[in-house]
């Protein structure tokens, strides 16, 4: 019976201890995508910011009369 509960507390420290080394290096991959993507995000902004030497092909809606 005891040999059971030892083999349980090892096998519960050993997924706690995965669980643990996997967080560190998860949280930083995230926070470097999570950079990549906001910066793409204001690269795009700023692209379309930018004056164009093309006329402007989007459809702009008309403002409604009033």
């Amino acid at each position: 019976m005891s040999s059971v509960v030892i083999t349980l507390i090892v096998i519960a420290a050993a997924i706690a201890l995965g669980i643990a080394l996997a967080y560190l290096p998860m949280r930083l991959l995230l926070t470097h995508i999570a950079n990549n993507v906001k910066a793409f995000i204001q690269r795009e902004r700023d692209r379309r910011l930018r004056s164009r030497e093309t006329p402007e092909r989007r459809k702009v809606p008309e403002a409604p009369p009033q």
